[in-house]
């Protein structure tokens, strides 16, 4: 790659060790993925934050805070079944709403078979009580959207995560589609989290337990951020893809099809969804979203790409010292879901930074996720698309 890590020293910047160590990975892998900008993510950090919550406080007050009822997507896998790992483990009852009835269920054996133990190094508390319950929901699918909440309406909920996301390969040319004819990457993580939030929503608002949304994204939503400059960065425009184009849009902001962008702009529509709907639903729910860190795991967010980038990435990214985990993630879900500080807090982005810190701190998003225009405009046109 040209130039040797040089691990312990000093004035290595935090920018020069993710361009390092993406180099490297390149180098083991001819596949370029729009991944690779995920790498510098947070490298970049915010002068100040607004709160710092340290990874022993992400965990401390799990099986203290009053029980919860939550949904998590994409809880089968990654972030989303280490936090529901978690939320068993601390009393509180959960609902893996995944793509498949199969993977739910065996996601659930896993939850309930980690909170029958008496605890790890990472976790050693327990509440009793926990429950964890598969359902399917297929983001990709609206019927099978609005079939999950349907069947959600005589239960009590009080927090619905919503977690699961896609991203697909820097070589694909042509856009993948959802049931509904999507472009994949932000018919999934925004579209279809989009209506079930819409649908859930008259369900949390009679939790008298503070309900709450949280969202997962990502930094790379901001073009300042170290992960966000790389490429074509996070836009929406005018958003003529979906205002012109509807259904069959290839890119939101009209543009030509690019996997990268797309995954950014996905990013982008989550901070934007949790700004309008932390506005709408004021005094009735909370909305707040967070990033668990960069996680290359080869068997989870990273499955989609290259198994040799992936794996190889992936080590490079924990010998320098700047990856998180699924635990830590996953704590970081937890936190927001269930922990008791977060009630009647709305409106925050908590991302992972400093990298490597195992920590959330609560920071402004970037400015265009802060245009009050563009978060209705979103909303407007997202809630035609699905039909809310």
């Amino acid at each position: 790659c040209g130039r040797a890590l040089k691990i312990n020293e000093p004035q290595l910047t935090r920018r020069e060790i993710f361009s390092v160590t993406a180099a490297t990975a390149v180098s083991a892998s001819s596949l370029l993925t729009p991944l690779l900008p995920v790498a510098r993510a947070a490298s970049d950090a915010p002068e100040s934050y607004e709160k710092i919550i340290p990874q022993e406080t992400l965990l401390s007050g799990l099986t203290t805070s009053p029980v919860r009822n939550i949904i998590i997507t994409g809880a089968n896998s990654g972030v989303g079944l280490a936090g529901a790992k978690l939320l068993t483990a601390s009393g509180h009852r959960v609902i893996l709403a995944c793509r498949t009835q199969a993977k739910a269920d065996a996601a659930a054996a896993k939850c309930m078979a980690y909170a029958a133990t008496s605890g790890d190094s990472f976790y050693p508390s327990r509440r009793s009580g926990g429950e964890a319950v598969g359902a399917e929901c297929d983001l990709a699918s609206l019927s099978s959207v609005r079939a999950f909440a349907k069947s959600m309406k005589d239960s009590q909920l009080d927090t619905l995560v919503l977690n699961a996301g896609l991203a697909h390969g820097q070589a694909d040319k042509e856009p993948f589609r959802t049931m509904d004819g999507f472009e994949e990457t932000v018919g999934v993580n925004h579209l279809g989290h989009f209506l079930l939030a819409d649908l859930i929503a008259p369900i949390l608002a009679k939790s008298s337990s503070a309900p709450r949304i949280v969202s997962t994204a990502s930094p790379v939503h901001d073009p300042n951020s170290g992960g966000g400059n790389v490429g074509r960065t996070a836009s929406l425009g005018n958003l003529a893809g979906m205002s012109n184009d509807g259904a069959s849009f290839a890119m939101v902001d009209g543009g030509p099809y690019d996997p990268d962008k797309a995954y950014k702009d996905s990013k982008l529509c989550n901070i934007l969804f949790m700004a309008e709907a932390a506005r709408r639903y004021k005094g009735k729910i909370t909305v707040n979203a967070f990033s668990p860190g960069l996680i290359a795991d080869p068997n989870g967010f990273f499955r989609n790409q290259s198994r040799l980038f992936a794996t190889v990435f992936n080590s490079i990214t924990k010998i320098v010292g700047v990856a998180e985990t699924n635990e830590f993630g996953g704590s970081g879900l937890a936190y927001m879901a269930a922990d008791a500080s977060m009630d009647g807090l709305t409106g925050g982005w908590y991302d992972s930074v400093p990298v490597g810190k195992h920590q959330l701190a609560k920071h402004a998003p970037s400015v265009e996720a802060q245009n009050i225009d563009e978060q209705k405009s979103l909303w407007t046109l997202s809630a035609k698309l699905v039909g809310a």
